[in-house]
């Protein structure tokens, strides 16, 4: 059993239900999921790699979050550097990828069902959170699917 994976997850569900119901994204369950994967990163032994893709996704979000003006919310941006904590630079990115298509394919999909308005509200934090397990499972062979199209 992957220890690790399970808390993930168990975070990543609280940030989802919080997200839902009150469209935020705790600070003190960052925290405690950050914690979580710089000690995963320190037992295999790659912390440099954590820590770039902390910066590198953090950094990614930032600038969305600035040039989004008022449509993606701080928690966000922090749930992604935690991310990247966890998935590296590459995994990281794809997690952000896949986050960023299925939300505009669900938005797209609510809009049209009339189920809400291009004006409301869209959680961010369970499509992250979707992409994150994803990628922490299956990102090394979804990156290397991706780079077979490359060659």
């Amino acid at each position: 059993m992957d220890w690790y994976l399970l808390g993930l997850i168990v975070g990543l569900a609280y940030h989802c239900y919080t997200d839902v119901s009150y469209l935020l994204l705790y600070d003190s369950t960052n925290i405690l999921l950050a914690l979580l994967g710089l000690g995963r990163a320190w037992q295999l032994g790659f912390v440099s790699e954590a820590g770039q893709g902390a910066v590198a996704l953090g950094i990614m979000m930032l600038i969305i979050y600035c040039v989004s003006c008022g449509g993606m919310g701080e928690g966000d941006v922090k749930l992604a550097a935690v991310l990247g904590l966890w998935l590296g630079v590459e995994q990281g990115i794809l997690c952000l990828l896949l986050a960023f298509v299925s939300g505009a394919l669900c938005g797209c999909i609510l809009v049209v069902l009339h189920y809400k308005n291009s004006k409301q509200a869209l959680p961010f934090g369970p499509y992250l959170a979707m992409s994150a397990i994803i990628c922490y499972v299956y990102g090394e062979a979804l990156l290397c699917w991706y780079g077979h199209f490359l060659h």
